[in-house]
């Protein structure tokens, strides 16, 4: 059987094909432009046409489960707050190189001493980061502080797309591995020695544990919790937040060992209620950064009553 972890993660095929030689005039045209013109201009399309897509209806059903007093004019604010955000974070791709030759410019970083603690811990920490403002932004501000990393991804369908974000990834210094049992394994050489790793963990996970998410309960990760235990890597949430077209602040909160008790999965799902009541605090504060697309709560999710 051929592989193609090496270049690409699976053979391109014709639709593939199709789409990247779409989709390159316009990156090699737009790459030419400051990252914040480009930016501003995706970002008039996404308020003006995505809250006119039937993408939307998810947005709005999201924001009515967790709100359900939100004003019709409040709930349509926070929808075109997040397609300009959605545009703002596909402008940030393809301006990477870019962001990161003027990263500290760009990145204003509260809490940088809890980065520095950590590289010289000589303990593997876990950066807890969700699809909020741009995520991309934790690995450029991992990388300011010198921390070598190792990231678990899952590969963008289209492998020509997915081959340039790796490339662009790879030149920061980050070790990227795809999701799956390699994966995993690699990853748990990395938490047994002195590399850290970031993890998303805004996301539905069928196989999780159930707990509130914006108040809704919701299918969790566990593995930031039950790596945690297992190999005393501390949890470091890290809030992004867009400023501008162009800017970005980071804070880093302070590193936090998980729930230990003896009860090993009561101490998981004690310690993702905590990763999800910081997610959520955020949410709250800036709901328009948030990636409302997800099927976050599942499919046709109730409240309490």
């Amino acid at each position: 059987m051929k592989h193609y972890s090496d270049r690409y993660w699976q053979k391109p095929n014709l639709q593939h094909r199709i789409e990247i030689a779409l989709a390159w005039p316009i990156y090699f045209i737009l790459h030419k432009f400051p990252v914040g013109s480009v930016g501003t201009l995706l970002a008039f399309i996404g308020r003006l046409v995505g809250p006119r897509l039937p993408l939307s209806k998810r947005i709005r059903e999201g924001i009515h489960l967790v709100w359900p007093e939100t004003p019709p004019d409040r709930t349509e604010e926070i929808v075109r707050g997040v397609w300009d955000n959605f545009t703002r974070v596909i402008s940030d791709y393809w301006s990477l190189d870019q962001i990161r030759e003027n990263q500290k410019s760009r990145l204003e970083i509260v809490g940088a001493e809890h980065l520095n603690a950590l590289k010289v811990s000589g303990k593997s920490g876990i950066l807890l980061a969700g699809h909020i403002g741009n995520w991309e932004m934790v690995t450029l501000a991992a990388r300011m502080h010198d921390l070598p990393l190792t990231v678990v991804y899952r590969p963008f369908n289209n492998p020509f797309i997915d081959f340039l974000v790796r490339r662009w990834q790879r030149a920061s210094g980050v070790e990227l591995i795809m999701k799956g049992r390699d994966g995993a394994r690699r990853l748990t050489q990395v938490l047994g020695g002195d590399r850290h790793t970031i993890m998303l963990v805004d996301v539905r996970m069928n196989d999780g544990v159930n707990v509130p998410f914006l108040g809704i309960d919701a299918m969790t990760p566990t593995a930031p919790a039950a790596l945690s235990l297992k190999y005393d890597a501390p949890l470091i949430p890290v809030r992004v937040e867009r400023l501008n077209a162009k800017n970005f602040r980071l804070t880093v909160e302070e590193p936090r060992t998980p729930v230990t008790t003896g009860d090993r999965q009561a101490d998981i799902k004690a310690t993702m209620a905590w990763v999800n009541e910081r997610f959520s605090a955020w949410i709250t504060e800036r709901p328009e950064q948030w990636m409302w697309f997800h099927r976050r709560w599942g499919k046709n999710p109730k409240r309490k009553k």
